[in-house]
């Protein structure tokens, strides 16, 4: 759970910079500009919350699997994270498979925005992990 919780984190994180950066531009002029900050706020938290998300669903699966996912908001988090993986190959498998130019590769990172808010829905259910022996201190 703690694994989970913590990758989940990790790539919600990296969906908001991206969301931050193209929200206000969609909205202002209906294009994201690939101006100097498009990598460093589109691909590189790309690059860091795929790999996130897939060791988020592979730590969902085995839970799953193993039955200790039986809050909802494991549930949720293991679903996000399958659903950004299942966006994220199917957008690579498009961009590979057909006579493409690759520049389909660009959508990739659409799969961690749009995956990524039922992951949101499970980390605000789950709240913050906490350890098995800890105790409040009592004032």
């Amino acid at each position: 759970m703690k694994t989970l919780w913590s990758v989940s984190a990790v790539s919600v994180l990296c969906t908001t910079v991206m969301w931050l950066f193209s929200v206000p531009q969609l909205v202002l002029s209906g294009v994201i500009d690939v101006g100097p900050f498009f990598g460093l706020l589109m691909v590189l938290p790309t690059l860091i919350g795929l790999p996130c998300a897939l060791a988020g669903a592979l730590v969902g699966i085995v839970c799953v699997f193993r039955q200790r996912a039986r809050r909802w908001a494991v549930n949720l988090m293991a679903f996000g994270q399958c659903v950004t993986v299942a966006l994220a190959i199917a957008i690579v498998v498009w961009a590979i498979g057909f006579a493409t130019t690759g520049w389909e590769l660009i959508a990739l990172p659409t799969s961690l925005m749009v995956g990524q808010v039922v992951v949101v829905a499970g980390l605000i259910k789950a709240g913050r992990p906490r350890m098995p022996g800890s105790v409040r201190a009592s004032t």
